[in-house]
């Protein structure tokens, strides 16, 4: 697929606001807590030799940091610090790879996180997520709250970007301590990085999606990676 920029409408090979149990594996159903799905793709659509779906989400967290800058020592070569992994499973369901406690509403007794912040900017992103689900299912139209409430605000960007590759941003560090990236100068209007793990497999750029565009907050680009020989999925945020 050539790279398709700022979609705004329903396309044929896009899932909007699936359910938590098309998109999470029965013994990960715990990622539901802390991971909103805000769309799933055909990977054909990416690439015709690829087949099942893939679900971009939005994380709860954070709340004023990266994700993972609260919980260093559960860190591991699946997640870090602005960076996790999931595993594709045969069903297209996604597995959690990772420490458990590497989200924070996973240590409720630990004293030095801040697990009382978090809490209720939890459950406000899952109440303002069912309800654009709601307005969703109603309409037929993906509107978050705050082009619910501004009726001449501009459409809901579903995907800022689909398919090709991505320009060098901020997120790079510190994911650049756990893959090897390597910056591509084929164009001259930007850098595009191409993102391998230690082995040498390369992770291919899916998509990217703004999380506000959906809920109260998220990353200005949710950048989703995936790598077929494992099924591996890279989620990596871009703050600007």
């Amino acid at each position: 697929m050539n790279q398709i920029q700022n979609i705004t409408e329903p396309q044929p090979y896009l899932t909007l606001l699936p359910e938590n149990e098309d998109v999470f594996a029965p013994d990960s159903a715990f990622l539901a807590k802390h991971l909103l799905p805000l769309v799933s793709i055909d990977l054909s659509a990416v690439n015709p030799e690829w087949r099942g779906k893939i679900h971009l989400v939005n994380p709860i967290e954070p709340h004023d940091c990266y994700i993972g800058s609260y919980t260093e020592e559960f860190h591991n070569e699946f997640a870090a610090e602005n960076w996790f992994l999931l595993q594709l499973d045969e069903n297209n369901h996604y597995q959690w790879l990772g420490e458990k406690r590497y989200f924070i509403l996973e240590n409720e007794n630990h004293a030095e996180i801040c697990f009382n912040q978090m809490q209720p900017h939890s459950d406000q992103m899952h109440k303002d997520y069912l309800e654009v689900k709601a307005r969703f299912k109603e309409t037929g139209k993906m509107n978050s709250t705050d082009h619910f409430i501004n009726q001449y605000a501009e459409p809901n960007i579903l995907l800022n970007w689909i398919g090709g590759e991505f320009s060098v941003s901020n997120y790079i560090s510190p994911l650049d301590q756990y893959f090897d990236l390597q910056i591509i100068e084929e164009r001259t209007d930007h850098e595009e990085v191409h993102i391998y793990d230690k082995q040498g497999n390369r992770y291919y750029f899916i998509a990217c999606a703004s999380g506000w565009q959906y809920c109260t907050s998220g990353a200005d680009d949710i950048l989703m990676y995936y790598q077929p020989e494992t099924k591996r999925v890279l989620f990596t945020f871009d703050w600007t």
